[in-house]
């Protein structure tokens, strides 16, 4: 269960944003969210979908089958980003540092939290690094509205409206600007141990230990990526 949940929503965006294409750019996070906001509907065959709505099928549909390519785009990145040597330099750094800490301030799970807390403060290093990129992710998921709905219909989601009612709050609360706070990293860490029914009682807002914590984290981040830039291609 753990394993399928992930928090680097603009990572994906950022790293794989292809220009004049918002239907690929927004499909970039749905897998993640399609187990977020809809978890019972969240296992389906893209590839299966991305190939009947490619150029010369029944079903072509040059915009679906970007919104497909987008998901299968986004699975692909994850398989490649948990055997980075990104990843891995940054596990490393702070492996230690968490395995002491977990049970000190009782967080649970010590290598589910931190593998989601380094996904969290990817996102967080490049939302304070490229904030103006942060309100095209948002601008580009508003775009999408009708793409994402046709694009379930065809799927067969059989939640569309409670999925499409949790996506419209997700781009207008526009929460990933919090991500310049670190004490909001925490309060998202908190929220993931609700999400998958782990012992949340931890989280103390502006916790002394918990915020050092935090920024040691972001510091080993900042030190890699600064190591191995992300980019992201130029918007034409």
């Amino acid at each position: 269960m753990f394993a399928n949940i992930s928090m680097n929503f603009f990572s994906h965006f950022f790293v794989d944003f292809q220009p004049q294409k918002p239907a690929f750019n927004a499909a970039l996070i749905a897998p993640d969210i399609l187990r977020n906001f809809t978890p019972s509907q969240s296992k389906f065959h893209f590839d299966h979908f991305q190939q009947i709505t490619s150029n010369g099928q029944p079903q072509e549909d040059p915009i679906l089958n970007d919104f497909f390519n987008g998901c299968l785009q986004h699975i692909q990145r994850d398989k490649e980003f948990h055997q980075s040597a990104l990843f891995q330099e940054i596990y490393q750094l702070q492996r230690s540092n968490w395995q002491l800490m977990c049970p000190k301030l009782s967080i649970p799970r010590f290598w589910f939290t931190l593998h989601v807390v380094i996904e969290i403060m990817i996102d967080s290093y490049l939302i304070n690094n490229h904030l103006e990129k942060l309100q095209l992710f948002y601008t580009t998921l508003e775009s999408q509205q009708e793409t994402y709905r046709t694009a379930l219909e065809l799927m067969g989601h059989d939640q569309i409206d409670h999925f499409m009612e949790r996506y419209t709050r997700f781009y207008t609360n526009q929460y990933l600007f919090h991500y310049q706070d670190l004490e909001r990293v925490g309060f998202a860490l908190h929220k993931i141990h609700e999400q998958v029914k782990l012992d949340s009682s931890w989280y103390i807002p502006n916790n002394i230990e918990q915020l050092t914590l935090w920024k040691s984290t972001y510091a080993d981040v900042s030190l890699v990526l600064e190591k191995y830039p992300l980019e992201m291609k130029p918007i034409r």
